[in-house]
């Protein structure tokens, strides 16, 4: 039979596993101030969200380590918003930002191209 002082270390160290699987990463110096963390884990992102017209917003991403991912105008794929917040973000794949409601973020093409 399993004694309850080993049954109650079990539990703690099993719920802090989660717990510290959820950390805000230390911000590296590249990644200004008002960029916030959004995601889970490694797919997790700094993000700065700038000013928006109907379903173009400015963004700038970066990964945990402060390398810039992508940066300028994005425009909105899905369901459309009033903001964009950092706790919405699901994760950066293939240069595009995946929001948990399905919505995405693509990267405008440039005028210039």
């Amino acid at each position: 039979m399993v004694r309850p002082s080993k049954i109650l270390v079990m539990t703690t160290v099993l719920a802090m596993v989660p717990a510290g699987c959820g950390r805000v990463p230390s911000r590296p110096a590249q990644v200004p101030p008002d960029a916030m963390w959004g995601g889970e884990g490694r797919r997790g992102v700094f993000l700065k969200v700038g000013d928006h017209q109907g379903t173009l917003w400015q963004l700038s991403v970066w990964d945990r380590e402060g390398r810039l991912l992508g940066s300028g105008s994005f425009r909105l794929r899905g369901f459309g918003k009033a903001k964009i917040v950092p706790e919405e973000v699901l994760a950066w794949e293939n240069g595009a930002l995946h929001l948990k409601d399905g919505t995405w973020l693509v990267p405008e093409p440039s005028a210039a191209r």
